[in-house]
C-alpha cells in the first residue's frame, strides 16, 4: 500500500507544480502581449516622462464638479498634479507633488497636512505606475502574477491578471481580449476625505497612438461601485526625461 501511495503522492505533487508553472507562464504571456500592444518594451522604457492636460467631472460633497488638470510625471516616482475647479463660485487650485518619499499638498497656495494613510495611498499610486507600465512585471523581481477570470468591460471581453508585490496591495488588471490593451484596473484606495479604504475601479478607453505608445484618452473611476470621476485627456507629450526643476518646491 505504501509503495502505491508514495508514487501517487509524487504524481499529485508534480501535477500541482506543473499547474503552477503553466499558470505563471500563461500570466507572463498575457503581459508580453500587452506590452507589445501598448507599443513594445523599448518604447515603454524609453519614454519615462510625460506632460498631459485633461478635463472632466468629479463627484464631491454631493455635487458633480467640472475640473481641469495638468500632470507632469517622471517614472517611476515623481509626479506633479495641478487640479483647478470651482466650488459654489469659489475658484480652487490643488497642487499635489510626489518626489520619491517626499509628498506635499497645497490648496490655493496654502500647505495642507498629509496624513499617514494618505501618504500610503500616494505610494500605492506610484507603485501602480509600475503595474500599468507592464515591463517591470517581467523584468523586476518581487511580482507574483496569477491568471484570473475575465470580466465584461462595456462590450469588451477581457482576460484577467492578479498582481501581488512587496510594496503593492493586490491589484487586478483586465486586458481587452481583442486588442490586449488594459481595459480596467481594480485596487484598494482611499475615499476623497482620506479616512476610509474603498474599492477603486478605473476603466480606460479611447486609446490613441502617442509617439508610438498607446495611451488611453478617457478614464472613468468608481469608488465602491459609484461613479467618482470621469476624465478626458486633451493633450499629452512623452519625453525621455523631465527636468528635475519641475518637481522642486
Amino acid at each position: 500500500m505504501r509503495r502505491l501511495l508514495l508514487p501517487a503522492l509524487a504524481m499529485g505533487l508534480l501535477v500541482v507544480l506543473a499547474g503552477r508553472s503553466v499558470a505563471q507562464d500563461d500570466a507572463k504571456e498575457i503581459v508580453k502581449k500587452a506590452i507589445a500592444a501598448h507599443g513594445g518594451a523599448d518604447k515603454l522604457e524609453k519614454f519615462k516622462g510625460s506632460k498631459s492636460s485633461g478635463k472632466g467631472t468629479i463627484a464631491l460633497m454631493g455635487m458633480d464638479l467640472e475640473f481641469t488638470t495638468d500632470v507632469i510625471s517622471q517614472y517611476p516616482d515623481k509626479q506633479k498634479t495641478t487640479v483647478k475647479l470651482e466650488v459654489m463660485g469659489n475658484a480652487i487650485t490643488i497642487l499635489q507633488m510626489i518626489n520619491g518619499d517626499k509628498m506635499t499638498l497645497s490648496v490655493n497656495g496654502m500647505a495642507q497636512e498629509i496624513k499617514d494613510a494618505q501618504k500610503d495611498s500616494l505610494k500605492q499610486s506610484i507603485a501602480m505606475q509600475k503595474v500599468t507600465n507592464l515591463v517591470p512585471l517581467l523584468n523586476e523581481k518581487g511580482y507574483e502574477l496569477k491568471v484570473i477570470p475575465g470580466v465584461k468591460v462595456g462590450d469588451k471581453e477581457t482576460v484577467g491578471l492578479e498582481v501581488k508585490g512587496k510594496d503593492l496591495k493586490d491589484v487586478k488588471v483586465y486586458f481587452d481580449k481583442t486588442t490586449n490593451l488594459i481595459a480596467r484596473v481594480e485596487h484598494k484606495g482611499l475615499d476623497p476625505m482620506g479616512t476610509e479604504e474603498i474599492n477603486q475601479e478605473v476603466v480606460l478607453s479611447d486609446y490613441k497612438d502617442v509617439q508610438g505608445v498607446k495611451k488611453p484618452m478617457k478614464t472613468v473611476m468608481t469608488h465602491n461601485g459609484n461613479k467618482f470621476m470621469e476624465q478626458t485627456v486633451t493633450k499629452i507629450e512623452l519625453s525621455e526625461k523631465i527636468d528635475d526643476k519641475e518637481f522642486a518646491d
